[in-house]
């Protein structure tokens, strides 16, 4: 949508330059304005009426693109003794991003939360350092997941927890180790 609003915008911005432009030369050029008029009064009634119609409806367009739409917010939702609880997912998720600071090897964490069937399914992207023993911490990571959620959420069905490695960050070397 950005893209079609910056097209827009753009197609816009030189259709107001070009009429400027031509406002301006048009005292010292009567020919070339008259020449466009003449060009378009040529045409059937039928395109005049669509090109007015189109030019009308272009600036709405433009505004309608710009418009930021809603996203729609999930919940996940459990039974427990006193009724229902509803946490949002966006709440779930920062929570969840933070557990970066626990672990020293995750350089960067993006967690995605998906509710599949009345289960949570947890989703973990992250970066690591090189050296790092990748199972040891995925398996750390993922019962330290569970452990929160439990902790935090009480009584939460689990789907499972996913983790996706993207990126080992190499270590950067010493300046007087790079020198050969």
């Amino acid at each position: 949508m950005k893209a079609i609003h910056f097209l827009l915008g753009l197609v816009l911005f030189l259709a107001i330059a070009a009429l400027g432009l031509a406002l301006i030369v048009s005292p010292r050029y009567p020919d070339y304005l008259d020449t466009a008029i003449a060009f378009g009064a040529g045409w059937p009634d039928w395109i005049q009426v669509a090109a007015g119609v189109l030019v009308t409806l272009y600036p709405f367009a433009y505004l309608l693109t710009g418009v930021a739409l809603r996203r729609r917010k999930h919940f996940i939702t459990f039974q427990n003794d006193n009724g229902t609880v509803s946490v949002s997912t966006d709440a779930v998720q920062d929570y969840l991003d933070e557990l970066k600071g626990e672990f020293a090897a995750v350089v960067w964490l993006k967690s995605h939360l998906r509710v599949v069937r009345g289960a949570l399914d947890v989703g973990l992207v992250l970066g690591v350092k090189d050296g790092t023993q990748i199972p040891e911490l995925c398996k750390l990571m993922q019962a330290r997941v569970r452990d929160l959620l439990e902790e935090h959420l009480g009584v939460c069905d689990l789907a499972g927890v996913s983790i996706e490695v993207n990126e080992i960050r190499a270590r950067k070397k010493p300046a007087a180790e790079a020198a050969p």
